[in-house]
């Protein structure tokens, strides 16, 4: 079975004077499974839930209290799936990333998906991926979609021995994420043990063949002004990563 997959950091920051964007339910509707991280459901989602509920349920872990993240999942129904649990871990906890499990079986297999993002409040990057890595290695088959706020060879450094780091080739100016000084980098990235594939069945799938970077949200209609990919985006309230995108089989 093939699943087409959204990861997307939406920069709530905590749920602080934030509303969830009108256009993001518009733009992961086309998918059967997606991943908010950085999310909050703050003002909007009333909304952002009623139009997604119709095809999708929603899984979030718990809103502790304004300045905390949370993270949401999304899975199509007609996925037909078995709900088996979900998991979280206490957000508070500067050692532990933000992060929330669901177990499901599709098809008669187990599957995990699993949202996450590293924290860089302090100095404990290193302590939430190993906390990652003892999570991964008692799970047979899943699929984690993060932003892990580093590059693809620091994040397969630290997980190579338990799973497969995926995402998209980071040339052609392949970036998901603008710094203030101008530097582009991949941020966002799929973490996958026991699926069958990982590809890009996208259109540009010839210069990224395992992953996309989709920035075709960033318009004048959706309040970026002029600002483009290319740019430090840094409007409050808007999201300024990349959506990561691709497909996998199980």
């Amino acid at each position: 079975m093939e699943i087409k997959y959204l990861e997307w950091n939406l920069r709530a920051m905590g749920g602080t004077e934030y509303k969830i964007p009108a256009f993001i339910s518009k733009l992961v509707n086309s998918e059967d499974i997606f991943v908010l991280v950085e999310f909050c459901t703050s003002k909007g989602w009333e909304e952002f839930k009623c139009e997604l509920e119709k095809d999708f349920d929603l899984y979030c872990s718990p809103f502790i209290s304004k300045g905390y993240n949370q993270v949401c999942i999304g899975l199509r129904r007609n996925l037909k799936y078995k709900l088996i649990s979900t998991k979280t871990v206490d957000v508070c906890d500067v050692n532990r990333p933000e992060y929330l499990q669901v177990d499901v079986e599709i098809e008669k297999k187990p599957l995990s998906v699993i949202g996450t993002r590293i924290k860089t409040e302090g100095n404990a990057k290193q302590m939430q991926y190993d906390y990652l890595k003892k999570r991964f290695e008692n799970i047979d088959r899943f699929v984690c979609l993060g932003d892990f706020n580093c590059v693809q060879r620091t994040l397969s450094e630290s997980f190579s021995s338990v799973a497969e780091v995926y995402g998209p080739r980071m040339v052609n100016g392949y970036h998901s994420f603008v710094f203030k000084n101008g530097d582009m980098r991949g941020l966002d990235w799929l973490i996958a043990k026991g699926l069958d594939s990982v590809y890009n069945g996208y259109q540009d799938a010839k210069y990224s063949p395992i992953a996309t970077y989709d920035w075709s949200f960033v318009t004048k209609e959706n309040g970026y002004l002029d600002k483009t990919k290319d740019d430090y985006l840094g409007i409050k309230g808007l999201p300024d990563h990349a959506m990561l995108k691709g497909m996998f089989k199980i």
